[in-house]
């Protein structure tokens, strides 16, 4: 069976579908294809990936422009090492762009705490509105997240009290963002 990654540009917005091909252009041919999971950005559902499985070595970045750079950035935030997540994470965190919620808000419901701590360390940089508006338009998605939140918070860092948890403590900030105008 062949796979492509034409589907990957699925991940972001239509009106960004030429930068998105653009990046799944210079994305090594993968072995096999994953599960993705479906978010809402503006009126519009996305098809993001669960894990991607590109060798970030393979990938040559000097055609793409700055925002496609930034697509590629997000893609790579779903890569099967948590290094790599946690790098690229670190690259987006800070942007103001409709599409990079989906990226964050979906690390927060996973169990490395080093990912979940670059999180936190830059929850006062994220846009409010942006974020909000992501978590309103998304309430089944971070219920999902929330409780995932809770689960790996159960299985690894139990020993921790729930409020000393980086993982309760960023969707504490998360759920205060969709209370509040």
């Amino acid at each position: 069976m062949s796979y492509n990654n034409s589907d990957l540009a699925n991940a972001f917005p239509s009106s960004l579908r030429g930068d998105a091909l653009q990046v799944v252009s210079v994305l090594p041919q993968p072995t096999w294809n994953t599960e993705t999971f479906s978010v809402y950005v503006g009126d519009e559902t996305l098809s993001v990936p669960y894990r991607i499985y590109h060798d970030p070595e393979l990938i040559d970045r000097t055609c793409l422009t700055p925002r496609q750079g930034e697509l590629l950035d997000c893609l790579l935030t779903r890569h099967h090492d948590g290094f790599i997540r946690e790098k690229y994470l670190a690259s987006i965190i800070c942007a103001n762009n409709e599409w990079i919620p989906p990226f964050v808000v979906q690390l927060v419901g996973e169990y490395v705490i080093e990912i979940l701590q670059v999180v936190s360390r830059n929850l006062n940089l994220l846009d409010p509105p942006l974020y909000r508006r992501f978590l309103r338009e998304n309430p089944k998605f971070f219920a999902l997240t929330k409780q995932r939140v809770i689960s790996y918070w159960n299985c690894y860092y139990r020993w921790q009290r729930r409020a000393d948890y980086v993982g309760f403590q960023i969707t504490t900030f998360m759920e205060n963002l969709v209370t509040t105008d």
